[in-house]
């Protein structure tokens, strides 16, 4: 089978350790939206774990990159918030809330240097409840993965990205905590979730922008 040769233009990134409790919602939640959503092949859908300085490859000469991890900032647990490179710079948020992978700005200040970074970025992060050793998601972060799905939608599809749901879905590939189907079955019924699908057919028919009508920016 042959491989397409077509380089990633936007990459969709999970960050956290699946271990630490919270600290697994990146991955949990892109792995989620892989077995939801599918993109043209211009799209990187990948968890990375805790990559450290060797995020950088990873971001090397996108046009934009999506982030998804937990953050640290003030608020409730279980709240979802999108972030700009500048609201990172400015310590708005702090990614990696185990303190074990302060790559981020490091591999941005880097490829900047080099004149390859990317042109957008953006952070969608959780606010954690726990991050304790085997502790798995608590319930408030159950709840923001879809948050979090929706806002990924939205954005690929502001910047232009064929995104649509999977006629038939994948089985999420979970395997340090493997999904119930009652778990699976409410999060793609969810009203979140059916504002992303919704939003697939309003692009597809022709209707740009966000419900209030103005676009979803970074």
């Amino acid at each position: 089978m042959r491989q397409s040769t077509i380089a990633p233009r936007a990459s969709v990134f999970g960050l956290g350790n699946v271990l630490l409790g919270d600290d697994a919602f990146g991955p949990f939640t892109i792995e989620i939206f892989r077995s939801q959503f599918q993109c043209g092949p211009a799209i990187e859908i990948m968890d990375l774990g805790t990559p450290g300085l060797d995020l950088a490859p990873y971001l090397y000469g996108r046009n934009f990159v999506i982030l998804v991890d937990s953050v640290k900032a003030d608020g409730e647990p279980g709240t979802v918030r999108v972030y700009r490179e500048s609201d990172l710079s400015e310590c708005a948020a702090q990614l990696r809330v185990t303190d074990h992978d302060p790559g981020l700005l490091e591999s941005i200040a880097h490829l900047r240097l080099l004149g390859h970074a990317p042109v957008e970025l953006a952070i969608i992060g959780v606010i954690p409840e726990s991050c304790l050793f085997g502790a798995g998601l608590s319930s408030k972060i159950d709840a923001a993965v879809a948050v979090a799905m929706d806002q990924i939608v939205r954005i690929l599809i502001e910047q232009g990205v064929d995104c649509k749901p999977r006629s038939q879905p994948l089985r999420p590939k979970l395997w340090w905590n493997p999904i119930a189907p009652s778990i699976l079955e409410s999060l793609v019924g969810c009203t979140p979730v059916r504002d992303s699908l919704r939003l697939v057919d309003r692009y597809e028919n022709g209707k740009h922008g966000n419900e209030n009508g103005g676009a979803i920016s970074f």
